[in-house]
C-alpha cells in the first residue's frame, strides 16, 4: 500500500480520494517530517510545494496547480493523479535546484531568485560574475536568476531566454535595465550578483518568498543545490505548460 502525503489547501478532501483508491493518506504538517515515511507527497499549490522543498523529507513530490514553471498536474487532473499515486503508478524524476547564499541566509530555490529595489521608480546597480569572472554591471530595477524551470516563469516575463530542462546553466535577466541594448546572460554556476550602489534598499526574494534585503557590496551567491525529487504521473505536464 502506497503511503501518500497530502499538503496544502484541500488536503483533507484529497486524502479521501487516496483512501478510495486503496492508498494510505497522511495529512497536514506531519508530511514535512522525515519520520512520516510518506512514499510520495502531493503538494496542493505553490506554497505547499515550496514547503516540501524546504523540508527536504526525501519523498518525491507531485506539484498540483503550483504554476507552469513547476510542471506537475492541474486541479482538474488531481483525482486521476491521486489514484495513480495510491496505486504506485508513478515515476520519479529529479529537478535541479539552486543553492542560494546571502550573508547568513542559505536556502534552496526551485525556480528563481530576484533582487529588486524596494521602492517604486528607483533603480540600483548590479555586478554579475560567473566562476569568479566578471561578466557585466547593469543599472536596473532588479535582476532575476533562474534555474531551467524558473526560466519559464518571471525570468521569461522579463524577457529572458527559455532553458531546456536538462540545461546545466542559469538564466540571469535584468529587470527593466537602464540601457538601450537588451542584456541577459546564460551562465555557468557558481555565479553571483552584487548590489554595487547604496542608492536604494534591494529586497531579496527566493521563489517569491521574502528573505529580507541584499546587503550592498556583499555578493548573493548561486550554485547547484541538492536535486529535488518530483513524482511524474500520466497526467503530468512539462515545465512551461499553458
Amino acid at each position: 500500500m502506497t503511503r501518500v502525503g497530502m499538503l496544502g489547501d484541500g488536503a483533507t478532501a484529497a486524502a479521501d480520494v487516496v483512501r478510495d483508491a486503496g492508498g494510505e493518506a497522511v495529512v497536514g504538517d506531519e508530511v514535512l517530517d522525515s519520520d512520516a515515511d510518506a512514499d510520495v507527497v502531493a503538494a496542493l499549490g505553490e506554497d505547499a510545494l515550496l514547503d516540501a522543498l524546504a523540508a527536504a523529507s526525501g519523498a518525491p513530490v507531485l506539484p498540483v496547480s503550483a504554476g507552469s514553471e513547476y510542471g506537475g498536474v492541474t486541479r482538474d487532473d488531481l483525482p486521476d493523479a491521486l489514484a495513480a499515486l495510491a496505486s504506485g503508478d508513478y515515476e520519479v524524476d529529479d529537478r535541479p535546484t539552486m543553492a542560494v547564499r546571502a550573508g547568513e541566509t542559505a536556502v534552496r530555490a526551485l525556480a528563481d531568485v530576484m533582487l529588486v529595489t524596494d521602492e517604486p521608480a528607483r533603480i540600483s546597480e548590479y555586478a554579475v560574475t560567473t566562476r569568479g569572472r566578471d561578466v557585466d554591471e547593469v543599472r536596473a530595477d532588479g535582476v532575476v536568476v533562474a534555474t531551467p524551470a524558473g526560466s519559464h516563469g518571471y525570468a521569461a516575463d522579463a524577457g529572458g531566454p527559455l532553458l531546456s530542462a536538462d540545461a546545466d546553466a542559469l538564466a540571469v535577466v535584468p529587470v527593466a535595465p537602464f540601457r538601450v541594448e537588451r542584456v541577459e546572460w546564460v551562465l555557468d554556476a557558481p555565479a553571483s550578483v552584487t548590489v554595487v550602489r547604496e542608492e536604494a534598499d534591494v529586497a531579496l526574494f527566493v521563489d517569491g518568498r521574502d528573505y529580507g534585503f541584499a546587503a550592498p557590496h556583499a555578493p548573493v551567491e548561486f550554485d547547484w543545490g541538492e536535486p529535488f525529487l518530483v513524482a511524474v504521473v500520466a497526467a503530468s505536464r512539462g515545465v512551461g505548460f499553458e
